[in-house]
């Protein structure tokens, strides 16, 4: 991935916290397709997990698993705890654990993801 590539991770992080943080008022202006019960939830899950693929190539697209996976956990990890708990101070909106358990199931199948189509594919050498 070329060296502007790798600021994806962050730009999308970015993203998500802006739209994690609009006003409760704010999400009736979704389709209502999008707010019938449980949406949210997958909503959150492959949110996360796009958030996760993202990541793939923060550290150049040969580096092997091993060199950008366990800071990716831990930087998105924390971003999911700080995005719940700061929707707590955002009017209309509130922390919600299942949300949280959503965002890292999302991780999970985003590592799982990257895994199986990039397997094989890190050669060790780096960009």
């Amino acid at each position: 991935m070329p060296a502007a590539g790798r600021w994806l991770p962050w730009i999308t992080l970015m993203l998500a916290a802006v739209v994690g943080w609009l006003p409760g008022d704010r999400i009736g202006e979704l389709p209502e397709v999008l707010l019938r019960p449980g949406r949210d939830l997958v909503l959150h899950a492959v949110g996360f997990c796009l958030l996760t693929l993202t990541f793939r190539g923060w550290r150049g697209r040969y580096t092997p698993t091993s060199r950008w996976l366990p800071g990716a956990v831990v930087i998105l990890v924390l971003f999911a705890l700080i995005h719940e708990a700061a929707q707590e101070r955002v009017p209309g909106r509130h922390r919600d654990l299942q949300d949280l358990f959503a965002d890292l199931v999302g991780i999970l199948i985003g590592i799982a993801i990257s895994l199986l189509i990039f397997r094989g594919k890190s050669d060790g050498a780096t960009e």
